[in-house]
């Protein structure tokens, strides 16, 4: 059963106003800061039942392998959709989908590896296979990506591409060279790692360099054709394109030092601003005009560079960026789809806020972990689509004239898509009322992106780090979430209690995060069930000489808070009345006033269903 986040102090102890400015992240004005809950001062060993009622992300993970394995269609050489509209009857079109092509297909090609590590799920791997042959498919000897340019042209869904149209497909070559990176990281393939070299080179091929250490692509991250000229696209090709995240994950998995070498020769083309035409950016890390999520989405590679190369610069122009991105959403998880501003968000974008909010607090700001958290949980988690019977009743109210044999088939279509992260959802309800926007989507490029964002919030759950701008070498717990890993176990007590407990299974230095708004004077550091001395290491309670099955643990005050968010979005959208959001911790437990449609936020804790059994049943596959 859901557990609920309200405060559980009848005696609230109200905090100096000043520890408002202490809450960062958010828009608008902070105020009522008190303690909800105590931190604990003694604790018991974790139990042989850990806490149920918080976020299980191995859960979300299981629940979007359904999503993964069903979606493609086997007779369409594995193609999965795009164009899904859960209200709709029937809400997936018939045939080919136009927009997927090195789009759809290529961001849910990533996440196969990334749910299947996180779910421990074997089911599908023969789903799994066709899915990664139809990417390679369209990989020429050369390493050239060629696909029709179907995704760049979203709005034209009934367009017929001749083979006389087929192109050299910027955005999937760097999708594509991503994913080989991923399948030699875990497979030790050599073909996948020839593959992707292939595909890097013919990038570099593509780039043009006015100065040794500085290139762009002359059509941004738009379509090429195969005689060297551009495919013109007044929006697409002056936006960069994502290639230094795959530059970098491929340098990661092979040791490849030319990609490097082109990663940092790409990001100073962005940061320079030398694409003729391309997207500049603003002292002050604006993009005007540009689209939030590619935009967003390539200066992630740009903040994965820093933490490679330790060059500064590249974290300092992201984070000018984040930041200035972050004036135009409210700090909950919500961002326009469009700068300055758009009515509708983003699944892509919050995913994209996420990675770069993990890279720069790795980068020297770990404040952003707790902004990584909170998209997960005010965000992420509640987005994830799964068919419930009110959902199937207002199917069944909306289509009614469609009768019930369409229906019928509507519903079981819907089941395929059940684990997909759902788009375009508003500042406090599923319906956008308050803005008026896109609404009930569960578009082929946020349902993928959505599930990065789950791995996202994973693998910066706890990490083994070298010596680094968060500290000396040790193992690092940033986020709070249960996750079981090669170092040990982590155990959140949230919502209930601000306690998170490592249990070791390695001998190590340990490093254990508190919200960065907790105030150190208040933290407690255990050892087993005896208190010890807090010693800080930076944003972190160290732990010297852990062995294996040593319990470490903080406690911490859990704070509730109000926040009146403000933003571009209020300025320049419509007008809308003042929204106040309840938080406790990093988690929003109510809004007011209240909305039109379905709230978001309702003061529970959103805790999925069993996933299907075919999932979590050992070696069975489904197609």
């Amino acid at each position: 059963m859901p557990r609920q986040q309200k405060p559980t102090m009848s005696d609230q102890t109200a905090i100096p106003k000043h520890l408002s400015e202490k809450i960062l992240g958010l828009t608008g004005t902070v105020g009522e800061v008190k303690v909800a809950v105590e931190a604990p001062t003694h604790i018991s060993p974790l139990p042989a039942q850990l806490p149920q009622g918080d976020i299980d992300l191995q859960r979300m993970a299981q629940w979007a392998m359904n999503y993964l394995i069903r979606t493609p269609r086997k007779e369409l050489n594995y193609e999965p959709v795009f164009q899904c509209y859960p209200l709709r009857c029937p809400p997936v079109p018939t045939g080919h989908d136009v927009v997927v092509p090195c789009d759809t297909d290529a961001r849910l090609n990533w996440e196969w590896y990334f749910m299947r590590e996180i779910s421990g799920s074997k089911a599908g791997q023969d789903v799994e296979a066709g899915f990664h042959q139809r990417l390679l498919d369209y990989v020429q000897p050369d390493g050239t990506v060629l696909a029709h340019p179907g995704c760049y042209n979203e709005g034209n869904i009934h367009k017929i591409y001749s083979k006389e149209e087929y192109c050299y497909h910027v955005w999937g070559a760097t999708k594509i060279l991503f994913a080989l990176a991923e399948e030699f990281r875990r497979t030790h393939n050599p073909e996948a790692k020839a593959t992707a070299q292939l595909i890097m080179q013919r990038l570099k091929k593509l780039a043009i360099y006015p100065t040794p250490d500085c290139c762009y692509f002359p059509a941004g991250l738009g379509a090429m054709k195969l005689d060297g000229t551009v495919v013109p696209n007044e929006w697409w090709n002056k936006m960069p394109a994502p290639v230094i995240i795959a530059l970098i994950n491929y340098f990661r998995a092979t040791g490849d030092v030319e990609a490097i070498a082109f990663a940092k020769a790409y990001a100073e083309g962005i940061m320079a601003g030398s694409q003729p035409d391309g997207l500049r950016f603003g002292a002050d890390g604006n993009f005007l005009g540009g689209h939030s999520h590619t935009t967003m989405h390539a200066l992630w590679g740009i903040a994965e560079l820093a933490l490679v190369t330790g060059d500064e610069r590249y974290t300092a122009f992201v984070k000018r960026s984040w930041d200035w991105m972050l004036t135009l959403g409210t700090g909950t998880g919500w961002f326009p789809a469009m700068t300055p501003t758009q009515p509708t968000d983003e699944t892509c974008l919050t995913s994209d806020m996420m990675s770069n909010a993990a890279a720069i607090a790795r980068g020297g700001h770990p404040e952003y972990f707790d902004f990584v958290e909170r998209y997960l949980r005010n965000r992420i988690s509640l987005l994830q689509f799964i068919m419930t019977p009110e959902f199937e009743a207002e199917y069944r109210r909306v289509n009614a004239e469609a009768g019930e044999e369409n229906i019928q088939a509507g519903l079981a279509e819907l089941h395929k898509f059940e684990g997909g992260i759902q788009s375009y959802t508003g500042l406090d309800d599923y319906e956008n009322s308050r803005l008026k926007g896109f609404y009930a989507g569960l578009a082929g490029c946020c349902a993928p992106e959505g599930m990065r964002a789950i791995y996202t919030a994973w693998n910066n759950t706890i990490d083994r780090l070298d010596a680094s701008k968060l500290g000396p070498a040790g193992v690092y717990v940033n986020l709070s979430f249960n996750r079981q890993s090669r170092w040990g176990r982590v155990v959140s007590f949230l919502p209930d209690a601000g306690r998170l407990t490592m249990q070791a299974a390695v001998a190590e230095t340990f490093f254990l995060r508190p919200p960065h708004w907790a105030s150190r004077d208040r933290v407690r550091a255990f050892v087993g069930t005896r208190e010890v001395k807090a010693v800080w290491s930076g944003a972190y309670v160290r732990f010297d000489n852990a062995k294996p099955g040593d319990e470490l643990t903080i406690t911490y005050p859990l704070m509730s808070f109000t926040h009146v968010p403000a933003g571009l979005w209020k300025e320049k959208i419509v007008p809308v009345v003042d929204l106040t959001f309840d938080w406790v911790g990093n988690t929003i437990v109510g809004s007011a006033p209240r909305p039109e449609g379905k709230p978001l936020f309702n003061g529970v804790t959103r805790i999925l269903p069993t996933p299907p059994a075919y999932i979590t049943a050992p070696n069975k596959k489904k197609s």
